[in-house]
């Protein structure tokens, strides 16, 4: 038993000083360094993408009346897409609650006899590359008693997409340009490229701005169809790599 006690505690000795080792950071080989570098490709591109999001509200004393009015034009908004097959439509959020309605006191601040009221919305979303028929349906919907939450171009994803490769070609032709500007300044012989990280493409999107809120009651007026007008955005990819330079 201490025969076999005493072998155990030798491989484990024997064991530690290569298991330390592993914590040990490797160094490159003599008269070579390792560097960091990075480049940046970018491109402008058009937008290509219209997007909208309507809400409609409804409010009152009764929480039935207010889902059943709801569903109701919901349900009208829906069938009027049917004819727009170039425009992608989705419904949105949808929430009822009630609240206190009433002039508080002046000196307290509570309503002394408040009326209990329920308010109701949901939202319905619009994406299509056909402009046209996304406003000309916007503005039918908004006609319908809807109020405009947010419209704006966006970049689709399939034509930042159509860049990528191109961007990344000519990125990592920049880490070779500026490994050879290192090379030179340190008066090494020659490089290897050790690893490559290629970020995604970076489309920045702009904000949706938000109309200012109105009664659902002015759509009695008649309304005429939104207008947009698309911009630009910026595509981008970084790549990052590190680099051994040999002497």
């Amino acid at each position: 038993m201490r025969i076999a006690l005493l072998s155990a505690l030798s491989t484990l000795a024997l064991a530690a000083p290569a298991f330390a080792d592993d914590n040990v950071i490797a160094l490159p080989p003599a008269g070579t360094t390792i560097i960091n570098l990075s480049a940046t490709q970018r491109t402008t591109l058009g937008q290509d993408t219209l997007t909208s999001s309507l809400r409609i509200e409804q409010e009152g004393t009764s929480a039935t009346d207010i889902q059943n009015n709801i569903n109701r034009q919901m349900a009208n908004a829906l069938a009027t897409t049917k004819a727009y097959s170039e425009v992608k439509t989705s419904t949105g959020g949808y929430y009822v609650y009630q609240y206190e309605d009433g002039k508080p006191d002046p000196k307290t601040g509570i309503i002394a006899n408040p009326v209990k009221k329920w308010r109701g919305a949901q939202t319905i979303r619009f994406e299509s590359k056909d402009s046209a028929k996304l406003l000309e349906l916007a503005g039918k919907i908004q006609g319908m008693g809807f109020i405009m939450e947010g419209l704006n171009y966006t970049l689709s994803n399939e034509k930042s997409d159509a860049v990528r490769d191109d961007l990344m070609a000519k990125a990592l032709k920049g880490i070779g340009d500026k490994a050879k500007i290192a090379q030179t300044a340190l008066g090494k012989g020659n490089y290897e490229i050790l690893e490559v990280n290629i970020d995604n493409a970076y489309t920045p999107q702009p904000p949706m701005y938000k109309t200012m809120s109105m009664r659902a009651e002015m759509a009695d007026a008649g309304m005429a169809a939104p207008v947009a007008q698309s911009g630009e955005q910026d595509v981008t990819l970084t790549v990052n790599a590190r680099v051994l330079l040999k002497p």
